[in-house]
């Protein structure tokens, strides 16, 4: 795990050009990282011990521990408005009148995290295996904050030339294979939050509530709520043949530690993951209206190039696509700002001989 995090982190290293935006590279990068990081935290058994402890009398205690680690604790159906006879949360004397809630996900929550956050951090590297280092490739010498008169003359003509060469087709490829990482982003995002309602037994509503208690500093409540969800006592029942061939039953009450650090790092990532979804759609939209709106497009060039009039600005966008102004703002976002000031200015003296 330690290399696989150091091969990681080489990959996440500042590249020359910045390919990502803002939201995208929080949305797939941090929140692969963050799911990581918490993969780790609960890997880490010398912090928090065993993930399961069972208490009972029978002489098979040892195999208890792997038995209901294996074969998953249960609750009683939750009674949060009268625990007389509980002493936690679904943990008191049997109803037959309800089901159990049966608990088979804990085995599963190392696993999960580690692929979500593949699944998260896919659209970043897809991206990175199509993009294929075209902006490096231009900007890469202009990137400095001071450059020569002769370097930059020279790769502001290479920049030029290839610019006003007809690449729309390859343009419009280019900048569809980022909305489609993009759109990718939101449905992971949506798509996550599906699973995990399921997978955690309703997640989504549950933990809501829980939350909800933070907010007027209510942690008898808060602890009833995520108990519900991340239970720190469960029980379990073990069955095994009597002398006579008749069945034993064995009850054990068993701990179960890691869900004290669960409970927390999922109300965080039930806020963080929200709050993903919702700015995937946003950006989602805002991609649609600048496909569809050609003069958000001249403003969004004329913030790294202030000098220029925006009709000028607009004489030189008209004649392209909307994948050649996508490639002409990922250069403004990573070049010198005077360099792209003076190769809006050589477009433009271009487009009016």
């Amino acid at each position: 795990m330690i290399l696989f995090a150091k091969e990681f982190i080489k990959h996440l290293q500042a590249k020359k050009a910045n390919i990502y935006d803002v939201i995208f590279f929080i949305h797939s990068k941090w929140t692969a990282v963050i799911l990581w990081i918490f993969t780790l935290l609960l890997s880490a058994k010398q912090y928090f011990g065993d993930p399961i402890e069972c208490m009972t009398d029978s002489k098979f205690k040892n195999y208890i521990h792997s038995y209901c680690w294996t074969m998953g604790t249960f609750l009683i159906p939750s009674s949060t408005d009268d625990m007389r006879n509980e002493i936690a949360v679904g943990v008191g004397p049997r109803r037959f009148d309800k089901e159990n809630v049966n608990l088979r996900y804990y085995q599963w929550v190392v696993v999960v995290l580690l692929l979500e956050g593949l699944l998260f951090y896919m659209p970043a590297f897809l991206w990175e295996i199509w993009e294929d280092k075209r902006l490096e490739q231009l900007c890469s010498a202009v990137v400095a904050p001071l450059i020569t008169i002769d370097e930059h003359k020279k790769h502001k003509n290479l920049i030029k030339a290839y610019l006003s060469k007809d690449n729309r087709n390859t343009h419009q490829q280019y900048a569809m294979k980022y909305f489609i990482c993009e759109f990718l982003n939101l449905m992971i995002s949506i798509g996550n939050i599906i699973f995990l309602h399921f997978f955690l037994d309703g997640f989504w509503s549950k933990y809501m509530k829980a939350l909800y208690t933070i907010s007027f500093n209510n942690w008898h409540l808060w602890n009833q709520h995520s108990s519900q969800i991340f239970p720190k006592m469960a029980k379990c029942t073990f069955y095994t043949y009597g002398p006579s061939g008749s069945i034993k039953i064995h009850d054990a009450l068993c701990m179960l530690p890691l869900n004290v650090l669960n409970e927390k790092l999922f109300a965080f990532l039930w806020i963080w993951f929200v709050l993903m979804s919702i700015l995937a759609a946003q950006k989602l939209i805002y991609r649609l209206a600048l496909i569809a709106f050609p003069t958000m497009r001249v403003h969004l060039i004329r913030i790294n190039a202030r000098h220029m009039a925006v009709q000028d600005i607009r004489q030189i966008l008209a004649k392209k696509c909307y994948g050649d102004w996508f490639l002409l703002y990922k250069l403004s976002r990573n070049i010198n700002p005077h360099f792209f000031q003076d190769l809006m200015s050589e477009l433009l003296l271009k487009e009016k001989l």
